[in-house]
């Protein structure tokens, strides 16, 4: 009874998206899918539960996330799951791209000046009237498959011929293919995972810094672009326009996100990240963990609120993590730009909560086989990026 071809570890955005690639092609592949938070139009705990995220953030599906999944796979596969993953979404939503025409001219010149690189996010729109709409529209379309909510799995063990799935109930599934979709909730569970497997094989990279917030009257040159920037080890954005920055919850701490898909987040600022991206050799992960929860205990606030003129000063609730000190030449630096963001606000914890690096083929399997990966397990963040592997995991497979 308990004999699976296929275990879906994770029932987010990318495990729901491989349970219905399954559901519809190949309805006879005897599938298992495992959550740990509640089924689908049931309250739950924020990121947890039947497609995970996608309740939270402002609701865009950024088109560069997809091209991040086509480099792993290549171009014409990820055409193809671009496709299949419209033409779900057209079900319940139209699928129309807006496109991000980036700061002014004037703005971009004096960006490519100072070195920064200007990358677009054109994006497509999804409202929550969408989400709840798709969330009944696929749990209607993988009904025939078995899930198990409300229970976590506590370890999996690799076999000759599969994989042994063991849960919090006690219960065991035995899968000859695992889809590991745990989604941004579960980093630190996959990178415990790609450990006991011995998959890592880098572990360098720290990211980490501040989310900026700001009267959008003060960036009117950036002309509600949702571009991101880059220079050398420091990305900037995406901007985010008209919403509140809220706590993302993660366990034991939270991480500051971003909301605009409703009324009640509306607002005239302006938010970004401004993110370093740090070595720490062979302890990356350990350090991104570590410094998400430093300044969640030190500032004894779920996310916490301070002047940009304070931490530059010293006078910060950061500011004895010297980790940091990096972040004021960069600031200083981008200020001769934007002379206003040094009047501007800024929020923390703010990290991003990514595995270690392993490998992923074309059929996005890792060094074990028949172990495949999707989503932010698979070091790919973004709705679309999520979705897509979710569908190429159940190609792979096939």
């Amino acid at each position: 009874m308990n004999n699976f071809e296929v275990g879906i570890i994770g029932g987010g955005v990318a495990g729901v998206f491989a349970a219905y690639k399954i559901a519809k092609d190949y309805p006879k592949v005897k599938t298992i899918l495992i959550e740990a938070g509640a089924g689908p139009q049931k309250r739950r705990q924020q990121l947890w539960g039947f497609l995970g995220s996608l309740p939270s953030g402002d609701g865009k599906l950024f088109l560069p996330d997809a091209k991040s999944i086509s480099d792993i796979v290549g171009a014409p596969k990820g055409k193809s799951a671009l496709k299949e993953v419209r033409n779900i979404l057209e079900n319940v939503m139209d699928f129309k791209v807006i496109k991000d025409r980036g700061p002014s001219i004037s703005m971009t010149k004096k960006l490519n000046k100072a070195g920064y690189e200007t990358e677009l996010n054109s994006y497509v729109q999804m409202l929550p009237v969408h989400v709840h709409e798709l969330s009944r529209f696929i749990s209607s379309e993988t009904n025939s498959l078995t899930c198990r909510f409300n229970t976590e799995v506590t370890k999996i063990i690799k076999q000759k011929d599969g994989f042994i799935v063991q849960t919090e109930e006690n219960q065991e599934y035995r899968c000859n293919n695992i889809i590991l979709a745990l989604g941004r909730s579960g980093w630190r569970q996959s990178n415990s995972i790609f450990s006991d497997f011995n998959l890592i094989k880098e572990n360098d990279l720290a990211r980490f810094g501040v989310r900026i917030e700001m009267p959008g009257c003060n960036l009117k040159e950036f002309s509600k672009s949702t571009s991101s920037l880059k220079k050398g080890n420091i990305e900037i954005g995406p901007f985010s326009w008209g919403g509140t920055v809220i706590p993302e919850d993660h366990f034991d701490m939270a991480i500051s996100a971003f909301r605009s898909n409703e009324a009640r987040w509306e607002t005239e600022k302006v938010s970004f990240n401004f993110i370093g991206n740090v070595l720490f050799p062979g302890k990356g992960f350990e350090q991104t963990d570590r410094l998400g929860q430093l300044t969640f205990i030190l500032t004894n606030e779920r996310i916490s609120k301070e002047k940009i003129g304070s931490f530059l000063n010293g006078r910060s609730k950061i500011s004895p993590l010297k980790e940091y000190d990096f972040l004021k030449k960069e600031l200083t630096n981008f200020a001769q730009i934007v002379p206003n963001v040094l009047k501007a606000s800024f929020h923390v914890p703010t990290i991003i909560p990514m595995t270690a690096k392993i490998n992923v083929n074309k059929n996005m399997e890792t060094d074990i086989p028949g172990l495949f990966v999707a989503g932010e397990a698979a070091g790919k963040i973004g709705i679309l990026a999520a979705a897509m592997s979710g569908i190429l995991c159940v190609e792979g497979i096939k």
